[in-house]
């Protein structure tokens, strides 16, 4: 296929995206471009691996060609080459976990006047032509501080640790637990930081500040980070604190684990799904096909988080992951006909 016949098919594309009927590219020409940014996580592993599963069911099906995965690190710059790139290969539709939910601005100005579209997935992009399908971090920090300011009773010394610094959904998640936290006077913050989405890493970091301090009652922890956290305060022979952790299995083992041995170990967990590139990538598809997309309010799209992981239905949830690997996240996603219901 020529560069301009793909062209054709990516202005058709992002056509639609803008709620105008064109004429739908030819599955053939169907190329999905995947941009990831920060990568070598476990959550990260389950999200590319999930967008690749779901766009082998849509070529299973012949509706379309090829996914493009680039992944840029956590390095803001490189993420903009690999998107600069992908619109110099005409894809058809650029799918992106973004670094940044600014600096990527003119990168995707450029996909606009390319005409071609730009799904933002897990973390939104403030950029009114790209669609971003995520969750509330706001809201999903929000339900993690508020459980653990209840269990405390609205008092005790917390730590707060976050992702990656600068990264929209950690600073996002990071700014609600301290709008939580500050609504409680009881409650004094003794230390927030960061522990880089990798258990070894806030094991590490956890470790100098449990040797900080000298009493820890509460700690918020986000994604991917609870295990290492629940290994630092067992390595210190510290009471475990009341925690937030992660729905992913070796993190429940490990609470299990704690429980059958007596202590008493209170944690909450709820999915952040890696599978929401799922969603961005049956969306893209039905772009490519020159669906029409209903009106979107502020352009995104909020997967509604359905699971959570409490004491009571902890044994459960891990006879349902049975048969996963211990790196496995609980994961959730839109069905075909909600994915169908987004568009007229």
């Amino acid at each position: 296929m020529q560069r301009r016949d793909l062209m054709m098919g990516a202005a058709a594309a992002g056509a639609a995206a803008m709620g105008l009927r064109v004429k739908p590219a030819a599955a053939s020409d169907v190329v999905i471009g995947l941009s990831n940014g920060y990568f070598g996580s476990e959550w990260r592993n389950q999200m590319v691996a999930g967008a690749q599963a779901q766009f082998a069911g849509y070529q299973a099906k012949g509706q379309a060609s090829k996914l493009v995965v680039q992944q840029a690190g956590a390095d803001v710059n490189q993420q903009i080459q690999d998107i600069h790139n992908m619109i110099l290969q005409g894809v058809s539709v650029i799918t992106m976990d973004a670094n940044s939910g600014t600096a990527l601005g003119s990168v995707i100005n450029e996909a606009k006047r390319a005409g071609i579209p730009v799904i933002a997935f897990d973390q939104a992009v403030k950029n009114k032509y790209a669609l971003s399908v995520t969750v509330d971090h706001y809201a999903w920090a929000t339900r993690y501080a508020e459980w653990i300011a209840h269990t405390l009773n609205g008092k005790g010394k917390v730590v707060v640790m976050d992702g990656i610094p600068g990264n929209p959904a950690a600073e996002t998640r990071r700014r609600a637990a301290h709008d939580v936290f500050g609504k409680y006077p009881g409650i004094d913050i003794v230390w927030s930081g960061y522990g880089m989405w990798d258990h070894a890493k806030a094991q590490s970091v956890m470790a100098t500040v449990i040797a900080a301090q000298p009493q820890i009652d509460g700690a918020f922890v986000e994604d991917s980070m609870g295990l290492g956290v629940l290994r630092a305060f067992q390595n210190a022979r510290r009471p475990i604190p009341v925690m937030t952790g992660e729905a992913q299995k070796a993190f429940l083992i490990a609470w299990k684990k704690e429980l059958d041995n007596g202590t008493n170990m209170r944690a909450f967990a709820q999915p952040n799904p890696p599978d929401i590139s799922r969603n961005a990538i049956g969306i893209a598809v039905r772009l490519a096909a020159g669906r029409k997309l209903k009106p979107v309010p502020d352009s995104v799209i909020y997967y509604p988080i359905h699971l959570q992981v409490t004491r009571d239905n902890l044994d459960a949830t891990l006879a349902s992951m049975k048969d996963q690997p211990d790196s496995y996240f609980l994961a959730e996603w839109f069905s075909e006909p909600q994915l169908d219901a987004f568009f007229t």
